[in-house]
Order: C-alpha cells, then sequence, then structure tokens
C-alpha cells in the first residue's frame, strides 16, 4: 500500500513540474508579445505612421527573436551545464530585469532595442533546459503530453495575453504592463521554480530513493552529454524537421506578433476591443494541443498526424479566404479558427519529434540548435514578412492568402 501512495506522489509531482514549466513559459511569452500589444500606444506616443509603425515594430519584434534564437544556440551548452533548474532561476530574473529595463529606457530607442536583444538571449536557453527536464522526468509514450502541457503556456499566453494587458495599458499607459510582467516574473515564476523544479527524480527533495529509480528507469535516464550538435545540420531528418519549423514560425509568429497591430488599424475597432478581438483566433489551439498530444502518445505517428493536420488547415484556411470575400465575419472566424486547431498538431508535436532525432544524452544542445534556428530564422523574418503584407495595405483576403499558401 505504500508503494503505491509513493507512485502516486511521484506521479503528482512529475506533472506539478511540467505545469510549473507551462507557468513560466505563459510569463515568458507574455514578455515577448507585450511589445505587439503596446505598439499602438507606442506609435501615437512618438507620432508615427503607418509605415514608421511597420518598420520600427518589426524591428523591435524581430530583434527579440534575434537575441531569442542566438540564446538558443550559443548559450545552451552553458545551461546544460549548470543544470535546468539552476538556469531557470537565472533566466526568470533576467528577463524580468529585462523586461522592466524595456520600459525604463523606452525613450532612447537604442537602449530599448537592445532590452529586446537582451530578452531574447535571456529567455532562449528556456525551450532548452524543458526539453531536458522533460525527457529526463518522462518515459516516451508520455511525453507529447509532458511537452504539451509547457507548450501550452504558448498559447494560453497568446490568448489571454490581450485580455490581461490591454486593460492595464489602456488605462494605466504602455510601461505599465511591462513592470506587472516583470514583479510578475518574480513573485510568480521563481517561486514556483524553486519549489518543484529538480534537474532528475534523485534529486527531488520529496521523492524517496526507490521511487526516483524507478522514475529515472522508466525514463531511460543518462548522463548529459555536452558535444556540440551541429553535426545534425548534415543529417536528412533533422533538416526537413528544420525546414517545416522555420515556416512554422515564420506564420504562427509573425502573425501572433502582427495581429493586435492589425487589427487595431481596421475601421471601427477601438483599442479596448483587442482585449477580446486578439484573443478569438487563438481558443480553439489550447483544445488542439490537447486532442493532438494525446493522438501522438497513443499511437507514435506524431510525423504522419502532423502532416495530415496541416493539409486540413490549409483546407480550412482557403475556406476562411472564401468566407472572407463574403463578407461573412463570424464563418471566417470559425474556419480560421479551425485551421489554428489543425495547426497546433506541430506544436503538441515537435519537440517530441526532436527528442527522437537527437541523441538522448545531448537532448538539450539538439533542441537549443533546432529551436534557435528555427526562432532566429523564422521568428526573425516574420515580423518583416507579416509587416509588410499590413504596411502595403493588405486586406483580410491578402493575409488570409499567405497563411493559406504557407500551411499548404
Amino acid at each position: 500500500m505504500g508503494a503505491a501512495v509513493d507512485m502516486t506522489r511521484g506521479r503528482a509531482e512529475r506533472w506539478k513540474l511540467v505545469i510549473t514549466l507551462g507557468v513560466t513559459f505563459l510569463v515568458a511569452y507574455y514578455d515577448r508579445l507585450n511589445i505587439s500589444l503596446a505598439l499602438p500606444l507606442i506609435a501615437a506616443e512618438n507620432g508615427w505612421t503607418d509605415a514608421q509603425t511597420a518598420s520600427q515594430g518589426a524591428l523591435l519584434m524581430g530583434l527579440f527573436y534575434v537575441g531569442f534564437g542566438i540564446g538558443n544556440i550559443f548559450l545552451t551548452p552553458l545551461g546544460t551545464r549548470v543544470g535546468p533548474r539552476r538556469s531557470l532561476v537565472v533566466i526568470v530574473l533576467l528577463w524580468s530585469l529585462f523586461t522592466a529595463l524595456g520600459a525604463l529606457a523606452s525613450q532612447v530607442m537604442m537602449v530599448f532595442m537592445a532590452s529586446r536583444v537582451l530578452l531574447g538571449l535571456s529567455e532562449g536557453i528556456q525551450p532548452p533546459m524543458m526539453n531536458q527536464l522533460t525527457n529526463t522526468w518522462f518515459a516516451p509514450d508520455e511525453r507529447s503530453r509532458a511537452n504539451s502541457m509547457f507548450v501550452a503556456g504558448l498559447f494560453l499566453a497568446i490568448l489571454t495575453a490581450p485580455i490581461v494587458l490591454v486593460p492595464v495599458m489602456e488605462r494605466y499607459g504602455w510601461r505599465s504592463g511591462f513592470y506587472v510582467l516583470a514583479i510578475g516574473g518574480i513573485v510568480v515564476s521563481l517561486p514556483l521554480v524553486l519549489r518543484f523544479v529538480h534537474d532528475r527524480p534523485r534529486a527531488h527533495p520529496r521523492i524517496d530513493d526507490a521511487l526516483a529509480h524507478e522514475l529515472e528507469d522508466r525514463a531511460g535516464i543518462i548522463e548529459v552529454d555536452e558535444t556540440p550538435t551541429w553535426h545534425l545540420l548534415f543529417e536528412r531528418p533533422f533538416q526537413l524537421l528544420l525546414a517545416t519549423g522555420i515556416v512554422n514560425a515564420l506564420v504562427s509568429l509573425g502573425f501572433a506578433s502582427w495581429l493586435p497591430t492589425y487589427l487595431s488599424q481596421l475601421d471601427g475597432v477601438a483599442y479596448g476591443d483587442l482585449a477580446w478581438l486578439a484573443a478569438i483566433p487563438y481558443g480553439a489551439s489550447l483544445l488542439g494541443l490537447a486532442t493532438w498530444a494525446i493522438l501522438g502518445d497513443l499511437t507514435n505517428r506524431r510525423a504522419l498526424i502532423t502532416a495530415t493536420a496541416y493539409v486540413a488547415a490549409g483546407a480550412f484556411a482557403t475556406g476562411a479566404l472564401l468566407a472572407g470575400g463574403m463578407h461573412a465575419v463570424w464563418l471566417t472566424v470559425a474556419l480560421l479558427s479551425a485551421a489554428v486547431f489543425c495547426i497546433s498538431s506541430f506544436m503538441a508535436s515537435e519537440f517530441a519529434i526532436v527528442q527522437r532525432i537527437v541523441p538522448r544524452a545531448r537532448v538539450a544542445n539538439g533542441v537549443g540548435l533546432y529551436n534557435g534556428l528555427t526562432t532566429l530564422i523564422g521568428g526573425g523574418l516574420g515580423p518583416y514578412v507579416v509587416g509588410g503584407i499590413i504596411d502595403g495595405g493588405a486586406g483580410p483576403r491578402d493575409i488570409l492568402t499567405v497563411l493559406g499558401l504557407c500551411v499548404a
């Protein structure tokens, strides 16, 4: 009976770990989305034209992803050496500092831009460290669900950031949103990491040795190898996944960055309306994430499921294009939500597929290389590509066309 109680405790601690990772990812993603929500107010404060808003906004957004990509690739080996728990403690402190710095230094554009690069660098090693933790704590047939628990923080951030931050920024000024997030990192993320994140079961103070060994045997834990993973760039499975990840990042990060600004420029849309308008298209993503993660773990056919879902996403995006041409607003939103539901299949399986391709002893460095390049290229270009569409006076049909083509 005691062993059953111990196993229950062990399972609970594992899921507390990934929920904590999800919360920290949520706060971190708020920190990167805040600029897209603040941009209409920043533009009004500085008297920018639409063209200036597009160019300056793309620069501020893109610089974050440049820093984020570099951090993934070049700082992950340092994080691997230090360990996930200590790394997360340090980066929570740093990203809170750099978020506050962005508000404090906003009058000097060069310093403001530097704060975005520093924020990206500090957050860059977070995904590799989270992957190392799920790789250490969970068996292969559980990793899609475990990874999806922290990836859900990303989707939840996109869904709720307008609801949480827009009212604060509208009432107290856009800098207030930055300060709230800086405090949130210290008050929310840091205590959770200190309490629930531990590098491996044997390092957990509330898990006994017998259970720790059983958990590590199930996960197939091996000692971390800090050898660089550049050789993966010459392996075809990694190349194919990398190409897919870049396109996905270009579309998803580009549209996530610009959606609030684009909506705010539409006739009849007030800034306060963004609290719900910008959240609607992402409501289906959380349901999709859970659905695809469960299917991926049950079937172990993650790549096939994702490919099939992408075809469906292309069809739904095309339908949304046609509905938009008929001015059927709610049908457009419904079809676009269905497309987002399907697109989330990639996010549900992405890291599990990387963990299967990369040697297990070098998962953190492999994920850092993959996530760094997809974000650096796709995330760095996404704001410019989508920003160019918006600056060129594109309407909903043009944007949906780009979405449909990229997804298909």
